[in-house]
């Protein structure tokens, strides 16, 4: 009897949201009837779609393709696995206190290596300058050589060029140091840390500040009104990371009486382990960008589906994973792990279909938990804050320009998953808060049974 109730309850519900789709349109946002909208939302314990329009087609995803990528990785790789980065030496010792070879930095797209994010990882050069005075070397008559091994790095061409200078559109490296981002005093055209080549030219404007940098160029050109102004500060990203990295290290090095040669010697000479760092486990990481909806880290866990590989092969390898269990991708676009690019296409059933099958998985208590949740963390603090759903929503949001973008959870008292919730709207004219108020509505509609 309660599950025949619970039918008829559901039904009621999907048929007066098919009749406002008919008159009003399911949200009720000014200019619905021009916007592309995409929804799905399920039980899954009896399978029953509640609301669904428009589920198949292909919409931008924008940071809700972050969601995708973290359930691809984290179902391969699982919860526990990181990105190590090892420190070995090549050649041989020689005597009082010399090395005679090179140091090398093996680096895999750790996209975490000194990152403010996780500050108990912070000091990995300092680790290194231990790891040789423990071993006695005070000289090393080669070089520091970082061998990096990611192809196409870098900012993804997909993106749009006045992405790349702000910290948000940080490309993911073969080797990552600091979130690749510096802060730059404009006016001055000095940066902290050094970030050595950057040329900083200043233009004065009327408008606002900005910053302007291409695809792998090492121009940045910064606008501002206020010439004069010294102390004006930005943070930007960094063209060449390791090169960043190498100017520390060596400064660090110096410090601790530890002097470096400028010129590899010993390329064909035995190799020696001296320093393994670990990253934070991926889900650490998975959570991190869920919750922040970072993007660098996004990158760096598609990556981590082909090590060393192209992104090519890394999103082709993510499609097949979800073909061999089922959920067709054939009509999904998808050009990066962070959703940055507008040229990303998903639909509201494949997000949804991708969801369940996670929330029915063994790793369905760590995916959920990388969701922000409604009225309290992340992108998702304002949202159902001050409603009875404030808690039991968990949900990614994705936002660039005339997009707003949600995917998710409605979660029992238990924090397990009883729904999943896929919005997506693409090209609304209506302000970016109505959208958010008309979705809150939605969800408050079907969910809060006072």
């Amino acid at each position: 009897m309660k599950q025949t109730i619970k039918h008829i309850a559901a039904l009621a519900v999907a048929c007066a949201l098919t009749f406002a789709s008919a008159s009003a349109g399911v949200l009720g946002i000014d200019g619905e009837e021009a916007t592309s909208i995409g929804i799905y939302i399920k039980d899954l314990a009896d399978g029953n779609v509640l609301v669904e329009q428009n589920s198949q087609l292909a919409l931008t995803p924008a940071s809700v393709m972050k969601a995708i990528t973290t359930a691809s990785a984290l179902s391969v790789n699982g919860a526990n696995a990181s990105f190590e980065t090892k420190v070995t030496l090549r050649g041989s010792k020689g005597a009082a206190g010399l090395w005679d070879g090179d140091l090398l930095i093996n680096a895999t797209a750790d996209p975490t290596l000194e990152s403010e994010n996780f500050k108990s990882k912070l000091g990995f050069c300092d680790s290194i300058a231990v790891a040789l005075k423990r071993r006695g070397i005070r000289k090393i008559s080669g070089t520091v050589i970082i061998r990096q091994n990611l192809k196409d790095a870098g900012p993804i061409l997909q993106w749009e060029v006045e992405d790349i200078a702000w910290p948000y559109g940080a490309g993911l490296f073969g080797f990552n140091w600091r979130d690749n981002i510096a802060t730059v005093y404009p006016v001055t055209g000095k940066t902290k840390p050094e970030v050595p080549g950057l040329k900083v030219t200043l233009n004065k404007v009327d408008g606002g500040n900005d910053l302007v940098r291409g695809v792998y160029s090492d121009r940045l050109m910064a606008y501002t009104r206020d010439t004069g102004k010294r102390t004006w500060a930005l943070k930007t990203t960094v063209p060449d990371p390791s090169a960043v990295f190498l100017a520390e290290l060596k400064s660090v090095l110096s410090a601790k009486g530890i002097t470096v040669g400028r010129k590899a010697l010993a390329s064909e000479a035995p190799e020696t382990a001296l320093y393994t760092h670990r990253s934070p486990s991926y889900a650490e990481i998975m959570r991190s960008l869920m919750v922040r909806s970072d993007n660098l880290f996004a990158e760096g866990i598609l990556r981590s589906l082909a090590p060393a590989d192209t992104r090519k092969n890394a999103i082709k390898r993510e499609k097949e994973i979800w073909a061999t269990r089922g959920i067709n991708p054939r009509y999904t676009i998808i050009n990066d792990g962070s959703g940055l690019t507008r040229a990303n296409r998903l639909s509201a059933r494949f997000i949804g279909d991708v969801l369940e099958w996670m929330a029915k998985s063994p790793m369905a208590d760590d995916y959920v938990s990388f969701f922000p949740r409604a009225g309290k963390d992340g992108t998702l603090r304002g949202f159902l804050a001050k409603t009875p759903l404030v808690g039991s929503v968990a949900l990614k949001t994705g936002s660039v320009s005339a997009v707003q973008c949600y995917a998710g959870y409605k979660l029992d008292a238990d924090g397990k998953p009883t729904h999943v919730i896929v919005v997506l709207v693409n090209g609304f004219f209506c302000p970016r808060k109505q959208v958010r108020e008309a979705t809150e509505n939605l969800l408050l509609d079907l969910f809060d049974k006072k």
